[in-house]
């Protein structure tokens, strides 16, 4: 028999191996079937009822006093009057100019995507140009900038700054 199983590589000690596996397997196959231990016997419900206990104190309504009542209410107060805020906020849109003058000197690429006829594209420019040769000295070098001419810098001039 270890000729035939020799052919396919494996050892003696092999064989003992997966002889003992297959008996192991063929045991538990029996002992399932049997029905001499069944696998649900393990009694939980110590575990499962502290487990249960904890769970229902951590998320049972507390009891607050008046002045955490009043320090709650003023916090959702608050809370809402952030997000009425939020929602009554104006942002611009494409086409509208931003109230303040972009300092183009610090400007990050979404605040000089809101100059008008500046893109992704133009405002990664900008911004490299700005890391290479370092700050603007006036607002009339942003028209070293490949893609901004004499008129783009004229829609511009009046919404940009150095300083």
């Amino acid at each position: 028999m270890f000729n035939f199983f020799g052919k396919f590589g494996l050892t003696k000690r092999d064989l003992i191996l997966i002889s003992l596996l297959l008996l192991t397997l063929v045991a538990g196959l029996i002992i399932k079937a049997s029905g001499w231990k069944n696998a649900r016997t393990f009694d939980y419900s110590s575990s499962d009822a502290e487990f249960e206990k904890n769970l229902i104190t951590a998320f049972t309504k507390v009891e607050l006093d008046a002045e955490q009542k009043e320090k709650l209410n003023r916090l959702k107060e608050y809370s809402d009057s952030l997000l009425n805020e939020k929602e009554n906020a104006t942002t611009l849109k494409t086409g509208e100019v931003p109230l303040n003058k972009i300092n183009i000197n610090q400007a990050l690429s979404a605040d000089l995507q809101l100059l008008p006829g500046i893109g992704e594209v133009t405002a990664e420019r900008i911004i490299e140009y700005r890391e290479q040769t370092g700050k603007f000295s006036t607002i009339e070098d942003l028209m070293n900038v490949k893609g901004i001419g004499v008129k783009k810098f004229a829609k511009l001039k009046n919404l940009i700054t150095v300083n």
